[in-house]
């Protein structure tokens, strides 16, 4: 999987799960992403993946992401503990500079997602 962000694409080593396949179903994908508490940047999909793959807390510095409870991918930028919830793992970027590019962006973003 690949996100362009501000004309530069980063690569994703991902995860196989049912809501992986089903996302990369919906791709080519433009999402306006919004952030969200100073971690990560979510936006919306337009259909409803089943949310089947592993289930995680402790979410990590560029790690891709799907939460079910507002159907939106998640990038995030900074580690953290989301406990009680969980948030469906995708993988990660393999560029470090993808954090530090969310952690300076406007507080909306547009993105485009592909294979």
């Amino acid at each position: 999987m690949t996100i362009l962000l501000k004309g530069k694409e980063y690569t994703v080593q991902t995860e196989e799960s049912t809501a992986l396949k089903m996302i990369e179903e919906m791709l080519p994908l433009k999402l306006e992403m919004r952030r969200n508490h100073d971690v990560e940047f979510v936006g919306e999909l337009p259909e409803k993946p089943v949310n089947e793959g592993r289930k995680i807390s402790e979410i990590r510095e560029n790690g891709v992401y799907y939460y079910e409870g507002w159907n939106v991918f998640c990038l995030n930028y900074r580690d953290g503990n989301i406990s009680p919830y969980t948030i469906t793992y995708l993988g990660t970027a393999d560029d470090p500079e993808l954090s530090e590019v969310l952690e300076k962006a406007d507080d909306q973003i547009e993105i485009t997602i592909s294979r």
